[in-house]
């Protein structure tokens, strides 16, 4: 299985964190664990409902997959290829202007929201050129689609980089000293702009940082790991680690993950 990232345009920056690309030849079976942002996805050759098979998404070439907050079963099939777009926490809040809340947990036929234009540019990415050629359809196409739309990097989006700089080591207080607004608007901010509150992205950030320590240092011990991912004590750990996988750390890691592991 190959997977290859790109950084888009610089004039992206603002929406979108990167493009992955993956061809895959072999079957797979793998559990990635909630990103923390949502992602436009192409499917090149395979079919999303075994891409995501416990969320039962519908099917459909490119799909808008919200924030999730629990991991996505993977089930690769043989020769299936398709390109993402990480797009960043409140990006799809800023593209569409509408909240995001309903995109949580679920797959959504893009061109229900981008028009058919997002399917041209589907055939294209089919086409037989390089990689490169391909990112550069891709930054054109959402340049083109930020044209007409005021997309700013707001107070708003400095609270979620420090919630991701910080490990979701910050209290309400802090946040406030940055957007000083009340908690109940902050809590509707979330939902709207990022799809889940303000709580859950906390725990999707600490879980995600979990991964990305133990991928990075495999001779680390685990409680070392757990409190650089910014957990207090392990009975927190235990306790997040179930309620985003329906399982136990000993039962997740009896399996090696690979797929999800290009992903962190």
């Amino acid at each position: 299985m190959n997977f290859s990232e790109y950084k888009p345009d610089n004039k992206l920056s603002n929406i979108i964190y990167s493009y992955y690309f993956i061809e895959n030849h072999v079957s797979t079976h793998d559990n990635i664990p909630p990103l923390g942002h949502p992602v436009i996805q192409f499917h090149l050759k395979n079919n999303i409902n075994h891409f995501f098979s416990n969320y039962g998404f519908p099917i459909d070439e490119v799909v808008i997959i919200g924030q999730l907050t629990k991991f996505a079963k993977i089930k690769n099939s043989e020769q299936s290829s398709m390109i993402g777009v990480n797009l960043k926490p409140t990006a799809l809040y800023k593209l569409l202007h509408i909240s995001i809340k309903p995109f949580t947990d679920i797959a959504t036929p893009a061109a229900l929201y981008f028009g058919d234009e997002i399917y041209k540019l589907l055939g294209k990415l089919k086409s037989n050129i390089s990689d490169n050629e391909k990112v550069a359809l891709l930054d054109s196409y959402f340049i083109n689609l930020m044209r007409d739309r005021q997309i700013k990097h707001d107070k708003f989006d400095e609270v979620i980089d420090k919630i991701i700089e910080t490990k979701a080591n910050i209290s309400i207080k802090e946040i406030n000293a940055i957007y000083p607004v009340s908690e109940r608007t902050l809590q509707r901010y979330f939902n709207d702009r990022v799809g889940i509150s303000l709580k859950t992205y906390m725990r999707v950030i600490r879980n995600l940082n979990f991964f990305k320590i133990l991928n990075q240092n495999n001779d680390m011990k685990i409680m070392d790991i757990i409190f650089e991912a910014g957990y207090y004590d392990y009975s927190h750990f235990i306790k997040d680690f179930k309620l985003m996988t329906e399982t136990t750390p000993k039962l997740y890691f009896a399996n090696n993950e690979d797929f999800a592991k290009k992903f962190l």
